[in-house]
Order: structure tokens, then C-alpha cells, then sequence
């Protein structure tokens, strides 16, 4: 009797077009949405003036805007969004504060150091990552990644153990 072996296809992931575009594609997602959400909120995360500064606008941006940056990179990456949403709030923050370091600051304003600044950083990459996550469940849910496939195993079975093993006394 000759069984023919399915490929996992629980490996394969959503495939709408190949992982380097969805790669591509959802990077560039993230750090429009990353970076739009922190021009709309008005938020600078790298620069410092005083207790003032910690408003609603600044939490939104350090908790719900990378969240939602993320959930928009796991939507279009699929399985491994969650490792890829990492990266784009890296690089708007690593800009932000290089260009911060370039221009002159408003008054009463101060630029983080390095050291808070990486803890920030730090912080919008957890939290991009857990948007990410969302997103592969969202896509999951919506669009197995599967296909509804069950993948066969790989192996041969193991015989059956109903024989009694004589022990020893």
C-alpha cells in the first residue's frame, strides 16, 4: 500500500504575493503609520520638557500607536509579522532623534539621553511587536494559514502496544 505524503502545508503561511514584497510592504505600512500617528499627535518621544510633556497625546503615542502600527504589519506580513513589526519604530525613533540632534530645540525643551531614549525605543518595539501579534491572529482568523488543510505526518505510525510486557519480579 502506497501513501502518498502531503507537504505541511501549515508551513507554507498566507501567500498572497512572496514573503520579501509582504516584507517590503508592511514595513513601509508600519513606518507610515508610526510615523504619521506621531505627526498627528504631535509627539516628540526624544525630546524633554518637564513633567508637562507626559499629556494624554504622549501616552497614546507610547502604548495605542505602536500597537496599531503593528497590528497593520502583521495584517500584510502574515505568520512572522510579529518579528518584523519590531524594526520600523526603530528606525522613526532613530531618525527622529538624529534629527532632533541636528536642529535647534524649542525653548525649555531638551533632548533625552542616549539611555532613556534606548529604554523608549525599547518600549515602542515591545509594543509594536504585541500589534504584530494581533495581526497574525487577525489574518488567522480571517484566512487560514493552512488553507484548511490537515498536513499528514511525516513518519510511519508506531506499532500498537497492546501486548502485555512480562515483568520482572
Amino acid at each position: 500500500m502506497n501513501k502518498t505524503k502531503k507537504p505541511a502545508a501549515g508551513i507554507i503561511g498566507y501567500t498572497w504575493a512572496p514573503y520579501w514584497i509582504r516584507g517590503v510592504l508592511a514595513f513601509v505600512a508600519g513606518v507610515l503609520v508610526f510615523q504619521g500617528g506621531m505627526l498627528l499627535l504631535d509627539v516628540h518621544l526624544e525630546w524633554f520638557n518637564g513633567i508637562s510633556g507626559f499629556d494624554f497625546s504622549w501616552v497614546l503615542a507610547m502604548s495605542v500607536l505602536p500597537v496599531a502600527a503593528g497590528i497593520v504589519i502583521g495584517v500584510i506580513y502574515g505568520f512572522g509579522g510579529k518579528y518584523l513589526a519590531h524594526f520600523p519604530p526603530a528606525l522613526v525613533m532613530l531618525w527622529s532623534y538624529q534629527h532632533s540632534n541636528a536642529v535647534a530645540l524649542p525653548d525649555g525643551v531638551h533632548l533625552l539621553p542616549w539611555g532613556l531614549w534606548v529604554v523608549f525605543v525599547i518600549l515602542q518595539m515591545e509594543f509594536c511587536a504585541v500589534g504584530g501579534f494581533i495581526g497574525e491572529i487577525l489574518i488567522r482568523k480571517r484566512q487560514s494559514w493552512d488553507r484548511g488543510v490537515i498536513s499528514v505526518a511525516d513518519s510511519e505510525p508506531l506499532p500498537e502496544d497492546d501486548a502485555e510486557i512480562p515483568h520482572k519480579p
